[in-house]
């Protein structure tokens, strides 16, 4: 996902935080999954930080192991863990918010009717 930019709306509430920032690059992407060092490039961390925060994150099953690509382990949010289904709710709501705030679906309805 190239473009990702540094923190949102979960970083803006949450602190942006190494941690939050790969939680949320994982939330916004939450139905693809990624190599460590995939998910430090995008989100600008160094390898060995997000090395080191995603062994937390794994430890706590908030992310999970999916497939292995040329002997590259690949990792996505563990949609069964009860604090990953939280903290998605808590991220649509603050993404639904932000786009209210920002009129961005004003603008859209508007270029749609044209």
């Amino acid at each position: 996902m190239a473009g990702w930019k540094d923190g949102g709306v979960f970083c803006e509430i949450f602190g942006e935080t190494p941690r939050n920032k790969i939680i949320e690059f994982l939330l916004e992407t939450r139905e693809l999954d990624y190599s460590i060092g995939d998910i430090a490039k995008e989100v600008k961390l160094n390898r060995a930080t997000t090395y080191n925060v995603m062994e937390g994150l794994i430890e706590e099953k908030i992310v999970v192991p999916t497939r292995k690509v040329s002997n590259g382990q690949l990792y996505k949010l563990n949609p069964e863990k009860e604090e990953v289904k939280a903290l998605i709710q808590v991220f649509n709501m603050l993404l639904k918010k932000s786009i209210e705030k920002s009129g961005i679906k004003e603008a859209i309805a508007i270029k749609c009717k044209n």
